[in-house]
């Protein structure tokens, strides 16, 4: 049997490409993961929101244009409950704010597994939900749902061990350049994919990645 293949995978919590593309993931989970360890990093892209509209990429369209271009996305990827409206009911200031919440649960116990599914709930409640997910409130909220102790989260935000933890993918981007989210990181950067590509290419790469590392395999 195949050796487990880990590679990363980095994203933005209020990424709407994110949001789309996690059924990618999921599939690859569903059919391989026995095989796989995935290691989810936050790339914090929109580490000012207000400055995307004012100065940034956004500013040309404004808000509008996000809500037109967010519900346009989630369109395209099937996910009709996604109206766009976040960006003008609950816009955050910055993605920083949720990234250390999910930092959070990734540092407790059986962190992985209950990482993944918190980032997942937390831009849920962003793009679907249209809540504000820079509040603690909310990101408490949404853990507690999930059955997360509150206790662990909020530790970990007010001693700053959170905040270190994005400041360490934050430098690990920078080191990889990584160009956005969502980007999968295979050999320590030996490899990316990045943004919206067809899910067969995610499936050949994993799938080679795993069968190179079963006996008699080749990664070269």
């Amino acid at each position: 049997m195949p050796q487990r293949v880990s590679f990363s995978y980095w994203s933005d919590p209020l990424c709407i490409w994110a949001l789309v593309s996690q059924k990618k993931l999921d599939l690859i989970l569903g059919e391989l993961g026995e095989h796989v360890h995935v290691q989810h990093r936050i790339v914090p892209v929109f580490g000012s929101v207000s400055w995307r509209f004012t100065k940034g990429a956004w500013a040309k369209d404004g808000v509008e244009g996000r809500v037109a271009a967010t519900r346009r996305i989630a369109e395209q990827g099937g996910r009709t409950d996604v109206t766009g409206e976040c960006w003008r009911k609950a816009m955050p200031a910055s993605s920083w704010a949720p990234s250390t919440a999910i930092k959070a649960v990734f540092a407790m116990d059986e962190g992985e597994r209950l990482g993944s599914a918190y980032q997942c709930a937390l831009r849920e409640r962003f793009f679907v939900g249209e809540a504000n997910i820079a509040l603690r409130s909310v990101q408490l909220e949404v853990a507690e749902a999930l059955g997360i102790p509150r206790e662990g989260i909020e530790a970990r935000l007010d001693d700053g061990s959170a905040l270190a933890a994005v400041c360490e993918d934050d430098a690990e981007k920078e080191r990889l350049r990584i160009q956005g989210s969502p980007t999968y990181v295979f050999d320590n950067g030996r490899a990316m994919l990045y943004g919206n590509f067809d899910y067969r290419i995610l499936h050949s790469t994993v799938e080679e990645l795993v069968r190179g590392a079963g006996p008699g395999g080749s990664a070269c």
